[in-house]
């Protein structure tokens, strides 16, 4: 369970750097941006409900 949020991190992180490359103004750039967005979205939900799960 621990390594789950370490790959997803490393997954965002190359995402970012991959995203990075492209130009400003790529609509690719934009669609990656966005999904990563919601990709760092979902993870905070899942460990907020974890955590909440936990301490409850």
């Amino acid at each position: 369970m621990k390594a789950w949020p370490v790959a997803l991190g490393i997954g965002v992180a190359a995402g970012a750097v991959a995203s990075m490359m492209l130009p400003q103004k790529c609509t690719v750039r934009k669609m990656v941006n966005q999904a990563a967005d919601k990709v760092e979205d979902a993870a905070e939900q899942v460990a907020e409900k974890v955590l909440d799960e936990i301490t409850n």
